[in-house]
């Protein structure tokens, strides 16, 4: 018996070994045990967490009058908009559910107000003390996260394990530089829910991600849920449908009360992609419904407002649409463009969530190879077509390497005299840090056009290799570019990544690499340029911490809004009109070095800010996403739009905010 397990231990470690991430996942397995981490799959997966004792609380209502109670300030309305309808419910309905009386009603207006104040926040509270419910903590510890390894692709359990390190340097900067804003935030119920890891019997996206397919997606999933479990929320997370319903049985029998004994009982943020969106949609259809203004969509290219209801789109498909098709299937959600959580900060009505950019092993002081050499930003074969020409201009000066994952093998070249990848270097399929390493050593990053808008140039550009980005002779757009055709948003590319673009030297250069003078000069400028390794703060882990923290923390779409409460705050809002004709607000206020704030459209659409604006006698009303403009306000908040171009007889309206550098999500304002 001893040898048969001294055997099978041998065996275990031999095969732990020889397996890529067999000790990772020997270690993850060790400390589920020794933690007592749930690894059943039909219930979902959640983070680890220290159970805490419940607060003692000692309330003595008979020490205020019941009319001290129930009276509030004139002011009440403004600052807290529900309370009193809120008041007026729970004198009646206190009894519907236990939970009312486990917070500590008793009948009396006074445990009304407790309630209402101090437990949950509609109402003002009548003593400075507060209680404190729930308060996330950050918790830079790895194994928070390892009950929901069991669930997620490899490349992910790999991503998160590989940047900890950077993850956990981000925590402690973040906490360092911004402690006031990073503390005292309410601990919430997240579900995340990635659509597409559900579909992956049909889609194998996953699958694919282990020999050359697209990383974006499950790159940025990975980023967030390591932010969400430093920065200290419960998570929920499913990849399929069983896990789904499990998790959302779990919450649908708990009460309606927002805590019990300080604990969060109601889901509070919903992440999910548009496939998750759907699979909610198909079979969960009220939960959706209660839930429709927690959901935040992860939606790498945006959304805009004409796509965003089906009635608009359908009465204006036609001239929303290109000759590849007039579908909008990624679109016609109902949800406010601040749902759409976006890959770069790209599109001001949507959210950016981003991701980070992996600098795991960066040395700023190694030297590049003594000769210049290139990175063919194409992993593909097909992203290679039509490419013969640059090539052919790169090759005079440098040495090429390619990752091409379905180049066949050497044989395939010779067939083909002029083939484009004679005298290219092709590695095949590099994992992450195989592409680091390479990138470490190449000195330019060379684009082809496509893919738009991924990670790579970013994480070249950590590696101090210059990004020479694709300029198009004419801007890419659904109208124009079939692979574009039915993605939700009329934005324009001008290049391969607009984001890069505005970067610019030393570290991006953005060049029409069909015109061969201008590509000698790029390329020529770009090996002696040599810059530094470069990350932008919002695309660091420190970044991506403070922004999604503050932003679960602040960003509120459901219910009303108290003015003095609203994020960005009101007294960051600068109106602007928009000057030349056929301009976008986005335009205007990237004009004036700041971000149009479609939150802020509500309170300048009001007719009498137009009068002001406009000297109009009277105003119509229009549902445009135009509006508000001249002198109509909008009748549609669905249609509030930064991104929308009028015709040149319509002069918008624009709220426009500031932003911290490197920040585009967060104004000055707003820590």
């Amino acid at each position: 018996m001893r040898r048969r397990r001294r055997c099978l231990a041998l065996l275990f470690i031999f095969s732990a070994f020889i397996t890529p991430l067999g000790f990772f996942y020997f270690t993850i397995s060790s400390e589920s045990g020794k933690f007592g981490f749930s690894s059943e799959h039909t219930s979902g997966f959640q983070t680890s967490e220290v159970a805490e004792q419940p607060e003692n609380v000692e309330l003595d209502f008979k020490s205020f009058p019941d009319s001290e109670c129930s009276d509030f300030s004139s002011n009440v309305k403004i600052d807290y908009p529900e309370c009193l309808s809120k008041m007026q419910w729970i004198r009646n309905g206190w009894k519907t559910h236990q939970c009312y009386a486990d917070n500590y009603i008793d009948g009396s207006e006074c445990s009304f107000r407790y309630y209402l104040s101090q437990v949950e926040n509609y109402c003002p509270p009548m003593t400075e003390t507060i209680r404190r419910n729930g308060l996330a903590k950050m918790s830079p510890s790895i194994r928070r996260l390892l009950p929901i390894f069991d669930g997620i692709p490899v490349y992910m359990k790999t991503r998160i394990n590989r940047l900890w390190k950077k993850w956990k340097e981000g925590a402690h900067e973040v906490m360092e530089k911004y402690e006031a804003t990073m503390t005292n935030r309410k601990k919430l119920n997240v579900l995340v829910f990635i659509g597409f890891l559900a579909n992956e019997q049909k889609l194998k996206l996953a699958k694919k991600s282990d020999h050359g397919g697209p990383l974006g997606e499950l790159l940025q999933w990975s980023d967030l849920l390591a932010s969400l479990s430093i920065i200290g929320h419960h998570l929920e997370v499913a990849t399929d449908k069983d896990s789904l319903r499990s998790i959302l049985w779990k919450y649908k029998e708990r009460g309606p009360c927002q805590y019990v004994n300080g604990t969060r009982q109601q889901m509070d943020i919903i992440f999910t992609d548009i496939m998750g969106l759907n699979i909610l949609r198909q079979y969960h259809r009220q939960f959706l419904f209660n839930n429709r203004c927690r959901i935040r969509l992860l939606d790498s290219f945006g959304t805009h407002a004409e796509f965003t209801t089906k009635t608009y789109f359908l009465q204006n498909k036609r001239k929303l649409s290109g000759p590849y098709s007039q579908r909008n299937p990624w679109g016609g959600h109902g949800l406010d463009l601040r749902q759409h959580w976006t890959f770069y900060p790209h599109s001001d009505d949507n959210t950016f969530l981003g991701f980070v950019v992996d600098t795991e092993g960066v040395d700023e002081k190694r030297q590049k190879t003594l000769y210049p050499s290139a990175l063919v930003y194409g992993k593909e074969k097909y992203m290679w077509e039509n490419a013969e020409k640059p090539i052919g201009v790169l090759k005079k000066f440098v040495k090429i390497h390619a990752t091409v994952a379905d180049l066949e093998d050497v044989n395939e070249k010779k067939t083909n005299k002029t083939s484009v990848f004679d005298d290219v270097k092709n590695h095949g399929f590099l994992n992450s840090q195989e592409i680091s390493e390479l990138l470490d050593t190449t000195t330019i990053f060379f684009g082809l056009g496509f893919p738009l808008e991924g990670p790579a140039p970013l994480e070249a550009m950590a590696r101090g290799a210059v990004f020479i980005n694709a300029r198009f002779e004419k801007p890419k757009s659904r109208k124009n570019y079939k692979f574009l055709a039915e993605k939700p948003t009329l934005r324009e590319w001008t290049s391969q990544n607009p984001y890069m673009e505005e970067i610019g030297e030393p570290h991006v250069i953005t060049v029409d690499i069909n015109n061969e003078k201008e590509l000698e000069v790029a390329i020529k400028r770009a090996i002696e340029l040599k810059p530094k390794p470069y990350v932008p703060f919002e695309f660091s882990p420190a970044g991506m911490l403070l922004r999604v923290a503050l932003l679960l923390e602040k960003q509120e779409v459901c219910g009303k809004i108290a003015r003095s409460k609203r994020w960005p705050p009101v007294n960051q809002m600068k109106i602007f009109k928009t000057i030349n004709s056929g301009e976008s607000c986005e335009k205007t206020c990237h004009s004036q070095k700041m971000k149009c704030e479609s939150s802020y459209f509500s309170i300048i659409n009001s007719p009498s800010l137009l009068q002001r604006q406009f000297g109009c006698s009277s105003t119509l009303s229009d549902a445009s996403p135009f509006a508000p403009f001249n002198c109509t306000v909008q009748s549609s908040a669905h249609l509030f739009s930064c991104a929308s171009r009028p015709p040149l007889d319509v002069v918008r309206v624009c709220p426009c905010r500031d932003y911290i550098p490197e920040q585009h999500a967060i104004c000055k304002g707003c820590l």
